[in-house]
């Protein structure tokens, strides 16, 4: 009895084994959805499409970048776990939604680290901080003087539980500021809004707000990070610009719905990983700011950031939801 148990225990073990390689050998055999959580032109976007069009590139099929923006980033999210785990559907998933969000709500439950299969670090995004062509300083110091001297005058922009809200609140904390965040559903809004000088700063993905800068429609203050943002040599980091407390910084990972075989996740994180490293993909990322990782243990870098983060929104109170 015990010979036969086995014997079928390994029957069964051999026809999965076979089952996922067939199913690598013909996947993807249509459209891939890659899943952004914001709209267009945002720092998430931005990285999406490199990805996308590198994968489509490698494995011979359309991926097709979904942007479904609102609620914090969860509309996205929530479409992309609940998706048949089959590798058509893929999250390009952001700092907020994935390890902020479920921290500071209230009702929203669901683990990254848990509810999803880890496929690889996108990208690194460093954050630099612009501010509106109205506000007479050009530097971080002289800066924060100007805001320190009218409270509650100055506004910056960011989702609710976003890196730019985060940050922005960490910077009134750390320097004894009193600026009034203004709700964003996407960093592209918020960029365009302080170019247009409806809100005074914003902490943006440099890779959404290059442009911005480049055309000279903002002023851009200082960036995240230990070394100066290669896509912006002459902006200091705000270790530089005498704010070393501020060491929090945004990045982008590749996901996949729990279940989804082992056979098409081993494919993709090939795939995605050398895509990446490719010297053009590099310095087309690098243009727009956007760092490789120097880890793809994706799972273990998911739960450093959410401790990270999580100590943070908890010291400043940062709570949505009812």
């Amino acid at each position: 009895m015990r010979i036969m148990a086995l014997r079928s225990g390994l029957v069964i073990a051999a026809s999965a084994a076979l089952l996922g390689s067939a199913t690598a050998q013909t996947y993807p055999s249509r459209n891939v959805e890659l899943i952004v959580s914001y709209g267009a032109g945002g720092s998430t976007d931005v990285v999406a499409r490199v990805v996308a069009q590198k994968l489509g590139e490698r494995l011979g099929q359309s991926f097709v970048v979904l942007n479904k923006p609102g609620a914090s980033g969860t509309i996205g999210i929530n479409t992309a776990m609940r998706a048949n785990p089959d590798g058509y559907t893929l999250l390009n998933g952001y700092t907020s939604e994935t390890v902020v969000v479920p921290q500071i709500s209230k009702t929203i439950k669901y683990s990254v680290v848990d509810d999803f299969e880890p496929i690889a670090i996108t990208g690194i995004v460093p954050v630099v901080l612009i501010v509106s062509k109205n506000v007479r300083a050009n530097n971080l110091k002289d800066f924060i003087e100007e805001m320190r001297a009218s409270p509650g005058k100055y506004t910056y922009g960011g989702g609710i539980g976003s890196p730019p809200h985060v940050m922005g609140a960490w910077m009134n904390k750390v320097r004894g500021l009193d600026v009034r965040h203004v709700p964003y559903r996407g960093g592209a809004q918020g960029i365009n809004d302080v170019v247009g000088g409806h809100i005074d700063m914003f902490y943006g993905g440099v890779a959404a707000a290059k442009a911005a800068i480049s055309s000279g429609s903002v002023k851009p203050i200082a960036v995240t990070g230990d070394a100066r943002s290669a896509a912006l040599p002459n902006v200091p980091t705000f270790k530089e610009a005498g704010v070393p407390e501020f060491d929090l910084t945004s990045w982008t990972v590749l996901l996949a719905p729990k279940g989804t075989p082992a056979a098409i996740l081993d494919l993709l994180r090939k795939e995605t990983i050398a895509g990446l490293s490719e010297p053009k993909t590099r310095e087309s990322l690098a243009g727009h700011g956007v760092e490789l990782s120097q880890t793809q243990d994706v799972r273990q870098f998911l739960t450093s950031e959410r401790e990270k983060y999580g100590k943070t929104v908890r010291e400043l109170g940062i709570t949505i939801g009812d």
